[in-house]
């Protein structure tokens, strides 16, 4: 009985010390099933931040690139208004410049049309005195005979006769009839 009760005593330890094995190893698998459940949990969150991190990214490469595209499209604009602005700078240039010429044209012209005025009253003057000289000269040559004797009668009959050649010629004609007079040897009329 004391083999047995000796055995009894080792069977009892085996198994006391059977059990604190598996006790610790029911404990170590609970740490490790633990330790696992937390890791695929850590896991979880990380994919999970990841994919919100990356949705987070795609995101905003998509307004980014909206923003590029809008940003090339007003560029594109803005350039084209750029050119716009500077032909229309140019063109509001050349319009004053011209709006300038044109002034000073119509300014000259006003003078001109007034200087055309004062030509033409000055003309029918002038044909006035003209023809009163021609009269005059006509009755001297009369007078005279062709022949005058003083000095200040002849001057005037040769400034008058140089005057009607002048006239007669066609460059100082200008479209008009010429007069003829008594010393060119014409028929005075």
């Amino acid at each position: 009985m004391a083999d047995v009760s000796a055995q009894l005593v080792q069977a009892e330890t085996a198994l006391a010390q059977s059990r604190g094995c598996l006790w610790s190893r029911d404990r170590e698998i609970s740490l490790l099933r633990a330790e696992l459940a937390e890791a695929r949990r850590s896991a979880t969150r990380a994919l999970v931040i990841q994919a919100s991190d990356a949705a987070g990214v795609r995101d905003r490469l998509a307004k980014a690139s909206s923003e590029l595209s809008a940003m090339r499209r007003n560029w594109s604009a803005m350039s084209e208004a750029r050119v716009a602005t500077a032909e229309v700078t140019g063109l509001r240039q050349q319009l004053a410049t011209l709006q300038d010429q044109y002034g000073q044209l119509s300014a000259r012209y006003q003078e001109l049309a007034e200087a055309a005025e004062l030509a033409a009253t000055e003309r029918q003057h002038l044909q006035s005195v003209v023809r009163q000289w021609d009269t005059l000269c006509k009755r001297l040559y009369k007078a005279t005979g062709g022949q005058p004797t003083a000095a200040v009668d002849k001057d005037i009959l040769a400034t008058w006769t140089r005057f009607r050649q002048a006239v007669s010629t066609g460059t100082g004609n200008r479209g008009r009839t010429p007069v003829a007079g008594p010393m060119t040897g014409q028929a005075v009329g």
